[in-house]
């Protein structure tokens, strides 16, 4: 399966594991760990995860309340975004309606 990244995504994950590492050194990179297990566990799944507040595809970051997003199409994984659980539903669909530049 190939797997694509989107900027917001990438975006994503150094803003939450700046501000993790910013309360507890180390916690930034547990929070990255977390999240590449999660991707991993997508690609071995080929997804079936259910669908969450921002309308596509997700899988939990457990312990972390964070969630990643995710599309699949034939045999690639578009990731999305790693948002917090919180975080307002049109956030996600805001992010992707953004020219990218």
């Amino acid at each position: 399966m190939n797997v694509v990244f989107s900027s917001a995504f990438k975006r994503d994950l150094q803003e939450a594991s700046t501000w993790y590492t910013s309360i507890l050194p180390g916690l930034g990179a547990e929070f990255g760990e977390r999240v590449r297990s999660v991707v991993q566990s997508i690609i071995v799944r080929e997804g079936g995860d259910h669908i969450g507040p921002h309308g596509f595809r997700c899988r939990k970051c457990r312990p972390f309340p964070h969630l990643v997003y995710y599309q699949i199409s034939d045999d690639t994984l578009y990731l999305l975004g790693v948002i917090h659980k919180r975080r307002h539903p049109d956030h996600l669909r805001r992010q992707r309606e953004k020219p990218s530049g």
